[in-house]
């Protein structure tokens, strides 16, 4: 028998695919497995069969593919390896592998590290329309999961349930978060996550969400800080037509709209006191109304709220009321600043070079990984993105070198205590010299500068602004 892909989420979710030589799946109707699906490139990904083994090839796609929910180009498949493409997630089985009864099912779900096996939460039927991929259990069953047949028909039964969530990390610190999520998520209590911008927030609201039993409903995220008072009140209420000037019609707020799902206020510490009076009717009682309406509105909606703030100190002093707080915090979560687990920036960092090289075959180099590590990152994960993006946008080679980062990076990795310190710091200064010296005799004309040093004008601008010489330097044509 040959090797088969399994279709368990997307629209052509429950199908199965024998995979012959090659395999191609894209929007294209010439593809072997033609996927209608936009996120989809019309030539996305092929699986190619060779003496025996698969090897997954990404053909240029757009919007790329993942297997185990990370980012590849080219991989090597293996018996229950998880690939996703688009909304499309596909189990890869291997008709010659062989699974003892125990391990079948969670080899079948191909689970990483990065994902949780949970209860069973969805109503049979259910499972076609699920965009979500990979953790899974399947109930009552300790037989292996090692068929297309059995898992399809786990999956369309509702006995196995597929969730997802899109967090990279494998550092003590984010698997607590990961244990965290697995237990919650079936729950209905409100969760407050807590954490320095940048951490991730959303990212955890959302995986609670997608691991819940109203993965299927809508999840609404609300920035409280970016709304005035009276806008976010409309915002997360509604009104009635007419209610105030430019109230031309009804209007729903994003709690009727969240109905059956999950609602997520962002940045809740921001809530001004009316509001917060509100939301806390909302919470206790499943019910508002709209402005200017008269008729109690219920919805039944699961709360997650997020703020950068110290609550219980805004709470002493009165800017935050001391009964929401209660009624947020039932179970919180406290997502970990970048600096606390450094082990996972190589992994993070690896993960947004390949979102941002649009095919180009980029990495990074070991000093590179090594300034990244010893940076403090105080924008945390969201920082780290922007430096990466910024490196390969700017970057003119196939590999990422530490000069290619920002000089807040560099400056850090220079000025940390550890083995080569001192070595490190004379490379940036005698750099400094070379280029100052080289733009002084050139008369300030970086062309010529860049000439001198043999080195590219373009990658001179670089390293001018990433050695903050900049002031010190005035260019000319």
């Amino acid at each position: 028998m040959n090797p088969k892909l399994v279709v368990l989420a997307g629209p052509r979710c429950g199908e199965t695919i024998s995979i012959e030589a090659s395999t191609t799946i894209g929007r294209d109707t010439t593809s072997q497995l033609c996927i209608p699906d936009h996120l989809i490139s019309r030539r996305h990904c092929a699986v190619e069969l060779s003496e025996g083994r698969c090897t997954l090839r990404d053909l240029g796609s757009s919007n790329g593919t993942y297997v185990n929910g990370m980012p590849v180009r080219e991989r090597r498949l293996a018996h229950g390896d998880r690939i996703r493409a688009g909304d499309s997630v596909l189990l890869f089985l291997n008709a010659g592998a062989e699974a003892d009864a125990e391990l079948a099912p969670a080899r079948a779900a191909g689970l990483d590290d990065r994902t949780q096996i949970i209860a069973p939460i969805e109503a049979p039927g259910a499972a076609p329309a699920q965009r979500r991929e990979a953790s899974a259990r399947a109930e009552g069953s300790s037989r292996p999961l090692d068929t297309p047949e059995a898992i399809v028909a786990e999956v369309l039964s509702g006995r196995m349930t597929l969730q997802a969530h899109d967090m990279v990390g494998d550092s003590t610190a984010m698997r607590a978060v990961y244990d965290f999520i697995s237990k919650v998520a079936p729950r209905d209590s409100t969760v407050l996550i807590c954490g320095e911008t940048g951490t991730g927030k959303e990212l955890a609201a959302r995986a609670v969400h997608q691991n819940s039993a109203r993965a299927l409903r809508p999840f609404v995220a609300v920035n409280c800080a970016a709304l005035t008072e009276s806008l976010l009140e409309s915002e997360l209420i509604g009104h009635e037509k007419g209610s105030f000037t430019g109230a031309v019609g009804l209007k729903k707020g994003k709690f009727e709209v969240a109905d059956g799902g999950t609602i997520f206020l962002d940045e809740v510490g921001e809530l001004a006191p009316a509001m917060q009076a509100k939301l806390l009717r909302a919470l206790q009682h499943h019910e508002f109304e709209r402005v200017g309406g008269t008729r109690p509105i219920r919805v039944d909606v699961r709360v997650i709220a997020a703020t950068n703030q110290d609550l219980p100190a805004a709470v002493a002093a009165g800017r935050f009321r001391q009964d929401l707080w209660y009624r947020l915090n039932v179970v919180g979560l406290t997502m970990p600043p970048l600096r606390a687990r450094r082990a996972d920036i190589p992994m993070l960092a690896a993960h947004f070079v390949a979102k941002y090289r649009r095919g180009r075959a980029v990495e990074l180099s070991p000093d590179a990984v090594e300034a990244l590590r010893s940076y403090d990152w105080p924008g945390n994960v969201r920082e780290l993105e922007n430096a990466i993006e910024r490196a390969v946008v700017l970057g003119g080679g196939d590999k990422i070198v530490a000069d290619d980062l920002p000089a807040p990076v560099l400056e850090s990795s220079a000025a940390r205590p550890r083995d080569g310190a001192a070595y490190h710091q004379t490379v940036l200064d005698v750099k400094r010299r070379l280029i100052l010296d080289a733009i002084e005799r050139s008369g300030g004309n970086y062309t010529a500068a860049a000439r001198l040093l043999g080195i590219n004008p373009t990658y001179l601008h670089r390293l001018v602004n990433n050695l903050n010489l900049r002031d010190t330097t005035a260019p000319h044509s």
